[in-house]
């Protein structure tokens, strides 16, 4: 457990040791007050993190880390995207915790803009988090695995290719580069999680081989995106096969997609190296 990442363990862990450390003392908690189930309704909704502790993979964060809050039967509950339901007890009129918990750790307020927010604190808190759309988070999540399952494709077709290619299976064929760039940037996105296995501790933010992997394959990989895009719509139709035309598309259309996505999350050109 101790050679893992699981945050669940940890959290098991520290469970473990509180409940050991207060085993002599009376555990007290906070009253639970009646709340009518329209004013839990006020608090019901999908929320989003908004302060990663990670700021460069905050959108991991964003895809899978969101909190569901809804009513149950006249009883707030909190769960992730997926798993069982944990019901929250009123301490208050917007201040609520678990059934194990001493006092309240999860508190909803308005944000700036009106639009209601969360924090917790607890063993399985989230620092802040803020009222969003579900709808638009499947949305995205859909969109992301259709492009990647595309970008697969590529990767599958390139190997028979490069099979049909040595032994001469392809002499005839004209514009290889539609194949071959959307293959590229695919390849140089790969990259990019390949170095980030390699770096530790003082690495992460020197120039090194890897960061500076990260940087070329965060850089190149957007604009071979473009440049395959390029390629395919400016390439004549009676000089390619319509099926290699559709596919190059889709697929360099996919890595566009995806290079809006890192560039939203500004992940173009990662220099780690560089001071903030």
């Amino acid at each position: 457990m101790n050679s893992s990442n699981s945050g669940q363990a940890l959290r098991d862990l520290n469970g473990l040791a509180i409940d050991f450390l207060a085993k002599d003392f009376p555990k007290l908690q906070h009253p639970v007050i009646s709340l009518p189930a329209s004013d839990l309704e006020h608090f019901a909704g999908y929320y989003a993190p908004r302060a990663p502790r990670n700021q460069l993979l905050a959108f991991v964060d964003d895809l899978t880390q969101g909190v569901r809050i809804r009513v149950r039967h006249g009883q707030l509950t909190r769960s992730g995207l997926s798993g069982a339901a944990v019901p929250l007890f009123p301490t208050g009129k917007n201040i609520f915790r678990s059934e194990s918990e001493p006092e309240g750790s999860t508190i909803f307020l308005p944000n700036g803009a009106g639009n209601m927010a969360l924090a917790s604190n607890g063993l399985e808190g989230i620092p802040y988090a803020e009222r969003s759309s579900l709808a638009l988070l499947y949305a995205r999540i859909a969109l992301l695995s259709l492009c990647l399952a595309l970008m697969a494709t590529s990767l599958l077709f390139s190997v028979l290719w490069i099979l049909r290619k040595l032994f001469g299976g392809m002499k005839a064929v004209r514009h290889l580069s539609v194949r071959a760039v959307p293959v590229l940037a695919i390849l140089f996105l790969l990259v990019i999680p390949l170095c980030f296995t390699r770096l530790s501790g003082t690495t992460i933010g020197t120039l090194n081989l890897w960061t500076l992997g990260i940087f070329l394959g965060s850089a190149l990989f957007p604009l071979l995106s473009l440049a395959g895009l390029l390629l395919v719509v400016r390439v004549p139709k009676n000089e390619i096969h319509p099926g290699v035309r559709i596919h190059s598309y889709l697929v360099s259309l996919a890595c566009c997609i995806v290079t809006v996505f890192l560039a939203y999350w500004n992940l173009i050109g990662i220099r780690l190296w560089a001071p903030c």
